[in-house]
Order: C-alpha cells, then sequence, then structure tokens
C-alpha cells in the first residue's frame, strides 16, 4: 500500500508501552516466526496478486491506485513484500515495529489511505498468510501461538499507523494556526505571503507555493514563492522552458489546475501530476522537480471575483484530496483573499521584479528627493516633505508606487533609517546656507507601535545631530492598530521630544476621521484623490476641501493640500481656508542639492482676496453661499451682506470680465438672494454661475496640459 520510500522523517510521539508484547518477541515466536519466512518467497507473488485484487474492490484505494503510474505500481509491490516480511520477521523488536509502522502510516496518509481502508487490509493479510501457515505444518498449539502472535504484531502495526495519521493532523492544524497569526499581523502582502508560504512549507508532503495574480496580458505572475523546488520552477518559466499559466480558457497554458481555478472561483485539483494531460505544458519541469500532486486555491474579492491564485505542490501523488488537507485549503481560500486585500497590493509585480527591488533597496539604490510645503498665509516654505526614491541597476528612478509593494516589514524599516538619514544630512547642508524649513518624512502603517522606528528616529537624529523639533512625521494608516494604547502612548512621548506628528490620508475614509477625533495629530494632510476630483466635478471636489478643512479646524489642527498642480488649485484651497499647500504648482520633488537655489528664487503670489482664476473665483463663491445661507432667516443682513463685493466681482474686475456673461449671471444670482422669494430661480442662477467657473477652470487646464 505504500507509494513512496518509506526513510522519511517522521514526527515524534510517544512510545507505548509494548511490554504486553514481549512474549511475541520472544525466543519461542522467534523460532516459529523464523520457519514461516523460510516458505514465504514462494507465496509472494500469488499474495501480492490475491491482495491486490481485493483492494481494486474499494472505492477508496481504487482512486488511488489509479493516480499511479506502471513504475510507482512496481515500487508499491516490492514495499507491500517488504512489509509483509517485516510483519513476519523474526529479527524485529517490538520498538523497531512500532516505528516503522509509523513511517509506513505517515506515507499511507500522504496518498490518501484512510484507517478503515487500513484496517481491511489487515483483515485481507490474515487471509493470506494463512496459505503461508499451512504449508508449515504446524500443531495445532503452534498454530494458536501463531494467530496470537500475529494478532499482537497487526495491533502494534495498527496502533503505529494511527498515532501517525494522528500526527500529520496535528501538523496541518499547526500550519492553519501560523496562518492565522499571519493573517491578524501581517501589514504588508510580502510578510503576509511569506508568512503564510512559510507556514504551510512546514507540512511534511508539501514542496511548493506559488501566489499569481494576472497582469494586463492574462498571464498568471508569481508574484511570491516558496520552496527551493518553487524557485527553481520559476526560473524554468523565467528561461521560457515552460510556458506562464493564462486566464484564457482558448490557451493551452490556460488548462491546467490554476487556470481552472481563476475561471471557475472553486479549488481546482491535479491528483496525478504525471497522469493529468492538463498539466502537459509543464509536467517535464514539475517531474524533475519532485512534483506529483498540485491543488490551485483561488482566493475571491467581496463579489466572488477571483484576483489571485494559491497554488500548491507536493511530492504525493493525491496528496490535497484527503480530510485534514482539503479543510485546510477551504480555511485558506475563506481567510487569505480578505487578508490580501486588506494588505496593500499595488500593480502586479512578478517575483523577479520583487526580488531586484530589494537587492536594490539594500544595496544603497535609496535616493530621497524633497518637495516642498508652503504656507498659504504668508508665502513662506514651512516644510519640505523628503519622498524615497529607488534606482535601479540601470539608471532608471523608480517611484514608491513601483518599489513600496514589493517591501516587507524589515525592508520598510531599512528605507526609513535609510531615507531619514539622506533627510538628516540635508537639512544640516541646507542650514550651513541660512535659515532652513523643517524636515518631513512618512512612515508605514504601524510604525507608531513598532519600538525599531522610534530607536532608529531617536539614534539617527543623535547621530546625524538633528533636533527632533526639525522632524515631521507623517503616518498613514491603513487601518487601526490594534494596541491604540501603546500608539497614543507613542505619539505623546515623540511630542514632548518635539517631534510633530501629521495624519496623511484625511478623506481617503471614514476611518480617517475617527483618527482625527481620537489621536492628536499636530497636522492633517488632505488625500490627493480628493485634489484630482476637482477636474472631473470642481464643485464637489473644493466643498470636500472646504469641510475636511472646517472639520480639522474645529480640532484645533492645521490643514495641508497635496496634490496641487496649477494655479486655480492653490488659489481655491488658500480662499477655502487650507493652512499649507503641495503640489508641482508649488514645485516638484527634487534633489538635495537643487533645493537652495529653488528656495531662493521662489515667489509665492496667490491673494485670497482677489482671485486671478475661475476655480479661485468658485472657491469664493462657494464660501459667500454658505455665508448667505446662514443669514437666511434675516432678509435684511441678507440684503446688505449682498451689496458688498464677492470673490467672484472682484475676479471679474481683476479678469477684465465687466459686461461679461458671468457678470450678468452673478447680479441676476445677487438680485435674486437679496428677493429671496424665487428659490428655484436663485438655485438656477447659483448652478450656471458654478457650471461656468468650473468649465472655465476646466478648459484652462485642458489648453495648458495640450500646451
Amino acid at each position: 500500500m505504500t507509494a513512496g520510500p518509506l526513510d522519511i522523517q517522521t514526527s515524534q510521539g510517544n512510545l507505548r508501552d509494548l511490554t504486553a508484547c514481549a512474549p511475541a518477541y520472544g525466543p519461542e515466536a522467534q523460532a516459529l516466526l523464523a520457519r514461516i519466512q523460510a516458505v514465504l518467497p514462494q507465496f509472494n507473488d500469488g499474495f501480492l496478486a490475491r491482495f491486490y485484487d481485493g483492494l481494486h474492490g474499494r472505492e477508496e484505494t481504487q482512486a488511488i491506485l489509479a493516480r499511479l503510474d506502471s513504475e510507482d505500481v512496481a515500487r508499491l509491490h516490492g514495499k507491500q513484500a517488504q512489509h509483509l516480511e517485516r510483519l513476519l520477521s523474526p529479527e524485529i523488536s517490538a520498538a523497531e515495529h512500532y516505528h516503522h509502522a509509523k513511517r509506513v502510516g505517515r506515507v499511507h496518509e500522504m496518498v490518501g489511505i484512510g484507517l478503515p481502508t487500513l484496517l481491511d487490509a489487515y483483515h485481507r493479510y490474515r487471509q493470506q498468510v494463512q496459505d503461508v501457515v499451512a504449508a508449515c505444518a504446524l500443531t495445532p498449539a503452534e498454530r494458536e501461538f501463531f494467530d496470537r502472535t500475529l494478532m499482537q504484531r497487526v495491533i502494534i502495526d495498527v496502533e503505529g499507523q494511527g498515532v501517525a495519521h494522528h500526527d500529520v493532523g496535528l501538523e496541518v492544524a499547526s500550519a492553519i494556526s501560523r496562518v492565522h497569526r499571519q493573517v491578524q499581523e501581517a501589514e504588508t502582502l510580502p510578510d503576509l505571503l511569506q508568512g503564510v508560504v512559510e507556514a504551510l512549507l512546514a507540512v511534511d508532503g508539501i514542496v511548493a507555493c506559488f501566489f499569481l495574480r494576472p497582469d494586463a496580458r492574462g498571464a498568471l505572475q508569481i508574484e511570491g514563492i516558496g520552496g527551493e523546488s518553487g524557485r527553481r520552477y520559476v526560473e524554468s518559466m523565467r528561461r521560457q522552458e515552460i510556458p506562464f499559466i493564462q486566464i484564457d480558457a482558448d490557451s493551452a497554458s490556460g488548462q491546467g489546475p490554476t487556470g481552472r481555478a481563476w475561471r471557475s472561483g472553486t479549488i481546482q485539483h491535479c491528483v496525478s501530476y504525471l497522469r493529468d494531460a492538463a498539466v502537459a505544458p509543464w509536467r517535464e519541469v514539475g517531474a524533475t522537480l519532485g512534483f506529483r500532486s498540485s491543488v490551485a486555491v483561488p482566493l475571491l474579492d467581496d463579489s466572488g471575483q477571483s484576483f489571485a491564485v494559491l497554488t500548491v505542490c507536493s511530492n504525493w501523488p493525491g496528496f490535497f484530496v484527503t480530510g485534514t488537507r482539503g479543510s485546510m485549503l477551504l480555511y485558506l481560500q475563506q481567510v487569505l483573499g480578505h487578508a490580501i486585500l486588506r494588505c496593500e497590493q499595488g500593480a502586479v509585480l512578478p517575483v523577479a521584479v520583487r526580488e531586484n527591488y530589494r537587492q536594490r533597496l539594500m544595496g544603497g539604490g535609496i535616493e530621497m528627493h524633497y518637495q516642498p510645503i508652503v504656507d498659504l498665509r504668508t508665502g513662506a516654505v514651512s516644510h519640505v516633505e523628503a519622498l524615497a526614491r529607488l534606482r535601479g541597476a540601470d539608471g532608471q528612478i523608480h517611484a514608491p508606487g513601483s518599489f513600496l509593494p514589493a517591501l516587507g516589514r524589515s525592508d520598510l524599516l531599512h528605507l526609513f533609517r535609510e531615507g531619514l538619514t539622506q533627510a538628516c544630512g540635508a537639512l544640516r547642508d541646507w542650514e550651513r546656507c541660512g535659515p532652513a524649513p523643517a524636515m518631513s518624512i512618512n512612515l508605514p502603517a504601524d510604525a507608531l507601535t513598532q519600538d525599531a522606528y522610534r530607536d532608529a528616529l531617536l539614534q539617527t537624529l543623535a547621530r546625524e545631530g538633528v533636533r527632533p523639533d526639525r522632524i515631521q512625521l507623517e503616518v498613514l494608516e491603513s487601518r487601526d492598530p490594534y494596541d491604540l494604547d501603546r500608539r497614543d502612548a507613542s505619539i505623546a512621548a515623540l511630542q514632548r521630544l518635539g517631534v510633530r506628528i501629521a495624519q496623511d490620508d484625511l478623506g481617503s475614509g471614514h476611518s480617517s476621521l475617527l483618527r482625527m477625533d481620537n489621536t492628536p495629530f499636530d497636522v492633517v494632510k488632505i488625500d490627493q484623490g480628493l485634489v484630482r476630483n476637482a477636474a472631473r466635478d470642481p464643485k464637489r471636489a473644493l466643498e470636500f476641501i472646504f469641510h475636511l478643512t472646517r472639520l480639522a479646524h474645529g480640532f484645533g489642527v492645521p490643514v495641508t493640500v497635496e496634490g496641487l498642480e496649477d494655479r486655480g488649485l492653490i488659489e481655491a484651497v488658500a480662499i477655502l481656508g487650507a493652512d499649507h499647500g503641495q503640489g508641482y504648482v508649488v514645485a516638484k520633488p527634487m534633489t538635495a542639492a537643487e533645493f537652495p537655489a529653488w528656495h531662493a528664487g521662489f515667489r509665492y503670489d496667490v491673494d485670497v482676496h482677489t482671485p486671478r482664476t475661475p476655480l479661485g473665483a468658485l472657491a469664493g463663491y462657494l464660501i459667500w453661499d454658505q455665508q448667505r445661507a446662514a443669514l437666511a432667516k434675516w432678509p435684511d443682513l441678507v440684503a446688505r451682506f449682498t451689496r458688498f463685493p464677492c470673490l467672484v466681482r472682484r475676479y471679474i474686475e481683476e479678469s477684465g470680465l465687466r459686461g461679461s456673461e458671468l457678470e450678468a449671471l452673478l447680479d441676476e444670482n445677487h438680485r435674486l438672494a437679496i428677493d429671496g422669494g424665487a428659490p428655484e430661480a436663485f438655485q438656477r442662477t447659483k448652478q450656471e454661475l458654478v457650471a461656468l467657473l468650473g468649465g472655465a477652470w476646466t478648459r484652462q487646464r485642458a489648453s495648458r496640459s495640450a500646451a
């Protein structure tokens, strides 16, 4: 019944008390067994033929035997003959027998032979052995003694194999526990994948793991890998010795279990790597690496659609179809998909690209660039944000969006430490030329609860001779940490030293608003995604920025708006009350050497009282309308308020638009506001004003982009 080598490492269980079996292993038993073993060879062929004929009658063993090729079957017959010889051996001790039974039991568990099948097989053993015994002319007493001896040996054999089945089940349970811990604790996709594949590879019988996602061409790129066999398999794929796996059903390389799993959203098996026609494109390489079976687990998003596949390979046929492994696979599908979606994923990165990024990171490829942040009231540069770049071996500069998804927790700590060191050096160089702005640097999501980041910060500042009050840490939290008290204590300790803490994602989700309520940030940064939405819907974007700014100011926290790409945007957010602005309209990120000359030549000419862009005028009108609505219960105050020149009027005068459609529409809008008796007409003119100003800015922006 064994389908592979028996010299494998097994887990150590507690040996049973074998003293009760000692009589069966004494001199009398040994002499009797020696007589029987002497005639055993002449019965081997018939014994094996009848034994396997009987096994073919069971559905379970029939399925297992069908997975084997001719070499497997021949090897299996040989192992079965050896097992019978060992069962009847006069030399083997009880302890040796028990240990051997555990090894055989582990093999049986690997290929899917359950304990009911084993018990049936031992029943057939006893029947077949009777033919051997009959040829030995035993006396009735010897026959009774032999039956008792054989039964004791069978009991030891069954017990050893049962313990082996139990041990393998414990290993699977341990792997599930380790995966659960990774799902709960991992913050980055590389860390999560690494932890999961290490947990799976700890299961005896699993030799390779792959995490795959499709690229734009429909090829499933391997982004995570486990096991030396897995790495060699990926190398063969990179050398084009085997094809990339496709999601397309019409492609031959899309017919394997991984492609089928992607399309169906259900777990797909290859029970025999050597006999399954669907894996033919990869069979030769896989077989060389010892792959005998595989399973593909599709990972599903909230809508039930596949977004990734976890493929796992074993060196045993049919390894993944047993109950314990089946439960493990269902667990992986249920929890791993949600955990991966929770992590920042980014673009699909083949494993070779991921490893190249990490090698460059550790090999001195980090370069910090610096983007100024301007005070929207005074025009002074208040901060400079240090932004990480990675220079490839070919000299190409990679932005964080490209390489950050490839980094795990230790990589991110290295990036922070190296980036802070470079930023401190830049700050010292600038201070030699005169007064310099403070430095801002980013932290990953869970850094505030990790002592390693605190130690790296304080050690670097001390070594570089930079005061803590010259540093601002920008924290982007993808989710709240488990230990909120520890996070808040860490923030308070850093603030006592003078370090400022900024929330870097206001407006990216309601959780960020809750964090602003319960976390003492020194500054918040409005997510640049809101600013980018201005191109699609100027009014809605400006209203979001206005209300978020008022919310932050209600907590006494200043606001920085990121992503300001033209004059209209910086003018609008300044008018809406934001404190600081950052973006290409101020300056693009630059090297440390470029900053002093840029700083000396920078001039800020935004006047929040006199807009010079349509978007600035629109921001002014939205504020005017908010103030008018607040006075709606007092018509006299509305009339008096409306007679004062608003920012749209000042824009018209500054831009030479007297007598224009815009001025006529503004006059009508103000007249209806004073009259108060035609709210529908007022709303109509309001919408037309908003559309006119927003459209003018959109056209200006498009014209500049085309130029």
